[in-house]
């Protein structure tokens, strides 16, 4: 299994209850159930969930965070190399407004990504995993 195909098999799967970002994805990550009031803090899970699929196909990521901006730094940091413009099916994407998403394709000046907490209504911070189109 890859992570786009884990990704691929969570669509559809929501936070419960609504609004609450409490979804399996940050009981796995914070290996306890969350959700957004619990010690005054939120838990936005785009970034979760992008670290559960990739665990899920038995690659976990070198950086374990929740943080987008974080993963981001880290990679240009430590691997210069793997970081692009462009992308290819099952990398990663990081949107400039603070999103991410398993990308499934580009072309065509768009990208085609598994992004968690999401909606269609909401760029981020949504509450369900979709597939969503985007413009690179």
């Amino acid at each position: 299994m890859t992570a786009l195909e884990a990704a691929r098999a969570e669509i559809g799967v929501s936070e419960s209850p609504k609004g609450s970002n409490n979804v399996k994805y940050n009981t796995w990550y914070y290996k306890r159930e969350v959700y957004d009031g619990l010690w005054g803090a939120k838990f936005p899970w785009c970034m979760v969930f992008v670290q559960w699929c990739f665990s899920t196909a038995g690659r976990p990521l070198e950086y374990k965070t929740s943080s987008c901006s974080a993963l981001l730094y880290w990679y240009r940091k430590n691997h210069p190399e793997l970081v692009s413009s462009e992308g290819k099916p099952g990398d990663i994407v990081i949107y400039d407004f603070g999103h991410t998403g398993i990308a499934e394709s580009v072309g065509g000046g768009f990208v085609t990504a598994i992004e968690g907490n999401t909606s269609v209504s909401s760029a981020d911070n949504g509450g369900r995993v979709m597939r969503r189109r985007r413009p690179l």
